[in-house]
């Protein structure tokens, strides 16, 4: 039995490049009708969106920043008006960046945390009206091994990605009576833009990354989009409050 998502209308945040292009290219090849956000990268979103409409698919690109509660309104109305309801999220637009213990810069902090944080609790505020509205739904939420182990000169990322992890276990028995599964999927090291200056600069340090992994290799943003899409699958129907951890084996937590 194929797995068949042609009755999900779904909406990605940060889906016009890494980990979120890869994500909405299988959520759309997988029959569900997928929009995604973008903030800066307009023209990738709109490649995106033309490359996958010219397959038939149903996409939608929209402008939208996670950090603000009104684009999240903007966002959900879009997608409700043009298919009549929202049956998924994924929040996986993210920053990673440097904050030394003793060096931080205060905006760069700012940004990590209303986005990888706060910014979820305001999207979600408006995207989990709009499950309830269409019977129910599922939320998946993009955690990093960073949020489960820590990561050294990078504090105010981890303590982001951990407090996701702990929003999932909180939205779990709050939203399941509704209907509602809420789960994680936590990666390690991706070869994505994101990760490029620590991945792709120097040949050297890359080796030393890639012989941490059991695997042998640095997964790619198309590791992560099948583990995203088993869990807002009706495979994954009796799953909920968990992490998926998707790292290559480099982080024994499961």
């Amino acid at each position: 039995m194929s797995l068949d998502l042609s009755r999900l209308r779904i909406l990605v945040t940060g889906g016009s490049r890494g980990i979120g292009a890869a994500t909405v290219r299988l959520l759309s090849d997988l029959g569900a009708r997928v929009a995604f956000t973008y903030l800066n990268q307009e023209q990738a979103a709109l490649d995106l969106q033309a490359e996958l409409r010219a397959q038939g698919r149903a996409v939608l690109a929209i402008r939208a920043d996670q950090r603000l509660r009104a684009d999240a309104q903007t966002a959900v109305a879009a997608v409700e008006a043009a298919w009549g309801g929202l049956d998924a999220f994924v929040g996986n637009a993210g920053i990673w960046a440097a904050t030394p213990a003793e060096l931080q810069e205060e905006d760069i902090l700012q940004d990590i945390l209303e986005t990888n944080v706060t910014g979820l609790f305001r999207w979600n505020a408006e995207v989990i009206p709009a499950l309830r509205r269409a019977g129910g739904g599922s939320l998946v939420l993009l955690s990093s091994t960073a949020g489960q182990r820590g990561e050294a000169g990078h504090g105010a990322y981890a303590a982001s990605k951990g407090a996701v992890i702990s929003l999932v276990k909180s939205l779990t028995p709050e939203l399941g009576p509704h209907g509602i599964r809420v789960n994680a999927v936590a990666p390690g090291w991706v070869d994505t833009d994101m990760s490029a200056s620590a991945l792709r600069g120097d040949p050297a340090q890359r080796s030393r990354i890639a012989a941490a992994f059991p695997l042998g290799r640095i997964p790619e943003a198309g590791d992560l989009a099948g583990p995203v899409a088993f869990l807002l699958s009706p495979w994954a129907a009796a799953i909920t409050g968990e992490v998926l951890n998707v790292n290559g084996g480099t982080v024994l937590c499961g």
